[in-house]
């Protein structure tokens, strides 16, 4: 009797069962900065409102080493990074690294030299005071928190320094439930691995020095088959597509013009699919430009500042914004989808053709008109936030640089349902996924669960 029709039966049942296995369902995942979309919701999630270091939590592990990674989920797997030296690196405080600090040294009469030297060493960690760095990737059991693997990246000193509120794994991996993308930023290179932690193939680069050597932020983005990569500094600055499948080099289009009177930049590109098409958004120091998926320049707005946030798209408009200290250094554009040329808004305008409107504060606002809906200070002030604001069902939440989330009502007033302290700074972005909430402090990562 032949036994091939129960040997296809087997291949087909382990085919399916393989197939199911990489494909969990969306709501069970987190695939890279922000989650789905790049918008930072979870629209049916359910996780509690309270929570402390003890409290709904499913298990909290140390992570070695330094990084503002946010971590990503797939189906049963988290994976994050960090970046492991082999002495402390220096601290980040919480807080806004303002420039009274330098009006003070200039009312005293410093010098420039020495002016620039207290700066630095109040902002930045530099190069010489870095040792040789371990950028690592892990990989966790989403039930248990246990290491499934881990696999060194590259071990090197940095090249340049970084701001203290920076670190040498601030990258957010990201993947399409194939490969795992984890890049450390330009001047170190992106590692691709299979789910189960085999090399694939890495990509490295010259490095480039970055704008006050504040070190770099660009996660990678994924989109059917290409791996899109901002490496924007103050050499030369460009936005690249790689095969996802093997790191080869499909196009480089380098960003310069109008509106860019510094290189450098910390944002991640966004895939913006709208009723038009399809175009990648991304931000640079004075500009918002967007191309087609050849590279090719699409549209360009000006006047734009510090770009360290990502753009995001809800209904049929794009929301992009920049930040910097002072409201009138933040604007915050709606912009309609066809968009071609210089769309820059002029003097004393709050809307044209495709910006549908403009504002300088960013606060709880109509989606569609820009209108006010409420203006208030988070916990009464006296907040400074890093992270991404998420949305997880009825909730929004707001995680501040020392640890402390802020569970507010998505309703058309302010109110706050709870405050939940970690009691650790917590610059990284929060994931949510299959009723999970994860969050990322100074040593530890969080599952918070009902």
């Amino acid at each position: 009797m032949s036994h091939k029709p129960f040997a296809v039966a087997v291949l087909l049942i382990a085919a399916v069962t393989v197939a199911n296995a990489r494909e969990p369902k969306p709501e069970e995942t987190w695939p890279g900065f922000r989650g789905h979309k790049m918008n930072g919701v979870a629209a049916t999630a359910k996780i509690p409102d309270h929570w402390s270091t003890k409290e709904h939590v499913k298990w909290a592990v140390p992570i070695a080493g330094h990084g503002w990674a946010s971590p990503i989920v797939w189906g049963d797997t988290v994976f994050v990074t960090s970046a492991v030296g082999n002495r402390p690196f220096k601290q980040p405080t919480p807080g806004l690294y303002g420039n009274d600090y330098i009006a003070d040294m200039v009312a005293e009469g410093l010098p420039d030299e020495e002016i620039s030297k207290r700066a630095q060493a109040r902002d930045n960690e530099l190069t010489a005071e870095a040792d040789e760095v371990r950028y690592m990737v892990y990989a966790l059991d989403a039930k248990t928190g246990k290491v499934k693997w881990a696999r060194e990246a590259i071990r090197t000193k940095p090249f340049g320094g970084r701001h203290r509120k920076n670190t040498y794994a601030s990258e957010t991996p990201v993947t399409d439930g194939e490969r795992l993308y984890a890049s450390f930023g330009q001047n170190v290179g992106l590692f691709v691995y299979s789910l189960d932690g085999k090399l694939l193939w890495k990509k490295q680069w010259a490095p480039k020095a970055i704008y006050l050597d504040f070190g770099t932020g660009s996660s990678p983005t994924v989109h059917q088959g290409r791996v899109y990569l901002l490496r924007d500094n103050e050499e030369q600055p460009s936005i690249a597509a790689l095969d996802a499948k093997t790191g080869e080099e499909i196009w480089r289009t380098p960003r310069s013009g109008t509106g860019f009177p510094l290189k450098s930049s910390w944002m991640t590109p966004f895939v913006w699919k709208n009723a038009a098409r399809t175009e990648i958004v991304t931000t640079g120091h004075g500009a918002v430009i967007s191309y087609d998926l050849e590279g090719r320049e699409l549209w360009r707005a000006t006047h734009m500042s510090m770009p360290t946030a990502s753009p995001f798209a809800a209904g049929e408009l794009l929301y992009v914004g920049t930040g910097s200290q002072g409201d009138a250094n933040r604007p915050f554009l709606a912009i309609k989808p066809g968009a071609n040329g210089d769309v820059s808004l002029k003097p004393g305008e709050t809307s044209n053709q495709f910006i549908v409107w403009d504002t300088g504060i960013l606060t709880v606002l109509d989606a569609t008109t820009g209108r006010q809906i409420y203006k208030v200070r988070v916990g009464g002030g006296g907040q400074t936030f890093s992270a991404s604001l998420i949305g997880v069902g009825a909730r929004v939440l707001l995680l501040t640089e020392e640890g402390t989330t802020f569970v507010l009502d998505s309703g058309p007033d302010y109110k706050e349902i709870a405050r939940n302290d970690l009691g650790e700074l917590s610059f990284a972005s929060p994931a949510v996924a299959g009723d999970a909430l994860y969050i990322r402090t100074e040593t530890k990562l969080y599952k918070i669960a009902n």
